[in-house]
């Protein structure tokens, strides 16, 4: 047969079973999707592919024949690319040196030879759409750029499959649309795509079919004409759920203000900024990429000191030196970057799940048997899927690493929990659970600041919506009586 096909493939990491004999085709010249729950083994199938990986039993065949990859270079060589989540790329060398980057063109001497590497780059360049200089350093480029450099390394020795582990989740709308139009461009050429995604609408929108694993297993392929979002979500999670579905929530009127606003700045960021959180109450604070919402929860938090303006926390004012003061006063931010902000990925899980708690405490004497047994139960309570408590943060699957985030935080029960994008790059099943406990944890008592760029999440999560443009607030509005509608007006409104 033609095409590529995954027969009965296994891999187990310790006690941990991550694949349990996987075996379904991929088409030659389609947009095949992978879907699942965090944990269900899409990436480790992806890696096995790529050559990174290599799996305890099982095989591939492409084109009839068994592919045998003994590394990421046997995968190249035979025409197979990866493009990943995390950006894998060398920040110091120019876009040329990061596409030829270990497969360098030589001549005699093995002297690079420079002028056809670019020339090469600049032929691929062009073929994107990217107009970027080919001696561009790549940390200049924006992440929508250094994605699509990630996509030329992978096209610049002719890959006939490329394979996309959650592509989009750093791009804007337009950044996307770009991206789907040269993934359009590939496929007509004839490239098999296998694309990796939380995001259905995209799944729906590029792939022809979709392949859903749960639990490391494979649950079934189905064409994306004769399917829909809602049949694949209870594929993916077993059961029926809705995660943009509201559940209504009030708050006591007499609720005290746990953080109070007023017209902070810090230039260039955001200017004027007037905003509230009562006890129990999720406030949501929506925008447009570039409109300071993550620069503010910083600021709150005391990553970086206001231009003017003041906070006031429990009706007393504040000012925060530094994030152990606001951790210490009952504050906790849960970062939008998890890997660079989130986690300690040079400790285990134990010490990443506890060092919040022992920081809002003051000083202490570690106790070995004592974070171990805490930490177990964290793992146990928030259902995360990990060889052990002295797992590092890696070994994990992206929603159970952002669930060890959220619980480090809630360990230290803070009286403010500021959450930038909670549930990014994490599954529908994830996403249920995390609003779910977001929203008990209000119930309890707990003020949350919300930002995300989910226009659906943020109508089903917040009570309210502040609206940011440019850096400043242009309106509030009620998370029952809101729409998308409502919210977009204020959040591309002209500045008076």
């Amino acid at each position: 047969m033609t095409g590529l096909s995954f027969q009965g493939v296994t891999k187990s990491f310790g006690a941990v079973r991550a694949l349990k004999g996987v075996t379904f085709p991929v088409e030659e010249g389609e947009a095949h999707a992978l879907v699942g729950e965090n944990g269900a083994g899409k990436s480790t199938l992806m890696r096995v592919l790529a050559g990174i990986v290599r799996p305890d039993g099982g095989q591939l065949v492409w084109d009839g024949r068994k592919l045998e990859l003994h590394s990421p270079r046997a995968a190249l060589d035979q025409g197979i690319g990866m493009v990943y989540q995390e950006m894998l790329l060398f920040p110091n060398l120019t876009v040329s040196g990061n596409i030829f980057a270990g497969r360098e063109v030589t001549g005699r001497g093995g002297r690079l030879r420079e002028p056809e590497m670019r020339a090469r780059t600049a032929r691929l360049l062009e073929e994107l759409h990217l107009s970027v200089s080919p001696d561009a350093e790549v940390a200049s480029l924006s992440i929508a750029h250094q994605q699509l450099v990630q996509i030329a390394r992978a096209l610049a020795f002719e890959c006939r499959i490329l394979i996309l582990d959650e592509p989009t989740t750093c791009l804007t709308d337009a950044e996307t649309a770009h991206l789907f139009a040269i993934l359009d461009r590939l496929q007509r050429r004839g490239v098999t795509l296998i694309y990796v995604s939380h995001k259905l609408d995209e799944v729906f929108r590029l792939c022809q079919r979709i392949t859903v694993l749960r639990d490391g297993e494979h649950v079934g392929s189905f064409e994306t004409g004769k399917t829909t979002p809602r049949e694949i979500v209870r594929s993916m999670v077993g059961r029926d759920i809705d995660p943009a579905a509201r559940v209504p929530r009030t708050v006591p009127p007499d609720a005290p203000v746990v953080l109070g606003v007023e017209r902070l700045t810090r230039q260039p960021w955001f200017e004027d900024v007037s905003l509230s959180v009562r006890a129990g109450e999720i406030v949501g604070l929506f925008g447009l990429v570039g409109s300071g919402r993550s620069e503010l929860l910083e600021t709150l938090f005391g990553l970086y000191r206001p231009d003017a303006g003041a906070v006031s926390f429990a009706g007393r004012p504040v000012r925060f030196a530094s994030p152990v003061q606001a951790i210490r006063t009952g504050l906790g931010l849960v970062p939008e970057e998890r890997h660079r902000q989130g986690l300690f990925f040079n400790l285990t899980v134990r010490h990443n799940l506890l060092i919040p708690a022992e920081n809002a405490s003051g000083p202490w004497r570690i106790d070995d048997g004592r974070e171990r047994d805490a930490s177990r139960r964290l793992v146990e309570q928030w259902r995360i899927k990990a060889a052990g408590v002295e797992t590092p943060p890696d070994g994990l699957s992206g929603g159970n690493q952002q669930k060890v985030v959220m619980a480090k935080w809630l360990q230290a029960s803070p009286r403010l929990l500021l959450l930038d994008e909670p549930t990014k790059g994490v599954d529908v099943g994830a996403k249920w659970e995390i609003h779910d406990l977001i929203r008990r944890q209000a119930d309890q008592g707990m003020g949350c600041l919300v930002v995300s760029s989910e226009l659906p999440e943020m109508l089903a999560l917040a009570d309210r919506i502040v609206v940011l443009r440019e850096g400043a607030v242009q309106g509030e509005l009620a998370g029952a009586g809101a729409d998308e509608e409502s919210v977009m007006r204020l959040a591309t409104a002209v500045r008076h």
